[in-house]
């Protein structure tokens, strides 16, 4: 039983650590009223995709596409957030029906994808030590996507979140969303992939 326990922590500690900034993320979609179905799925597709990407690495699929091109991840996010930063300009005063319409599930699971570059990082080794326990930390990191958008659904229906959000949400998303990309395409190194 000490392996499974072994394998256990470590996966909730590595899913942990690398999506404290999705926690975030998710927290704002909450608090911007956009359909917790629509955050759920893409969430769930996002970090689908990332696991895919994850396991091509360790299987060798990366040899045939440069490891510097993961940075190239950082465009989505930044696109995503120009674009809401541009249609914010336009349109200070926006209606519910307008910002739950700004983000759908393909927006959310590629801002999910675009944000996995740390995530991959992580991932691969592990998952490489672990091939023999991969189908107890996927089923792990399952349950923890579900955890975590029920904590950020939590905090995002909190009444100080949905006041702040309410008054500077529809500047602070574009605002992460482009440092988020910039960060991605600037910092990060094609050692970071593993």
């Amino acid at each position: 039983m000490g392996p499974i326990l072994n394998v256990l922590g470590a996966s909730v500690t590595t899913f942990a650590a690398t999506n404290l900034d999705d926690l975030f993320l998710l927290t704002v979609f909450f608090a911007q009223r956009v359909p917790r179905r629509r955050i759920v799925i893409g969430q769930y597709l996002g970090f689908a995709a990332i696991i895919v990407v994850s396991l091509a690495v360790c299987w060798g699929v990366s040899l045939a596409i440069p490891r510097e091109w993961i940075r190239l991840l950082g465009i989505i996010p930044l696109a995503v957030g120009i674009k809401t930063l541009l249609q914010n300009r336009d349109s200070e005063k926006r209606q519910d029906a307008e910002v739950k319409g700004s983000l759908s599930i393909l927006s959310i699971a590629a801002i999910t994808l675009a944000n996995g570059a740390d995530n991959i990082g992580v991932y691969v080794p592990f998952f490489v030590i672990s091939r023999a326990n991969l189908w107890l930390i996927l089923t792990i990191y399952g349950l923890l996507v579900f955890v975590w958008c029920a904590a950020a659904q939590r905090v995002g229906n909190h009444a100080l979140v949905l006041k702040a959000v309410e008054r500077w949400g529809h500047w602070m998303v574009p605002i992460v969303l482009i440092g988020l990309g910039s960060y991605i395409l600037l910092f990060t190194s094609r050692t970071h992939v593993g």
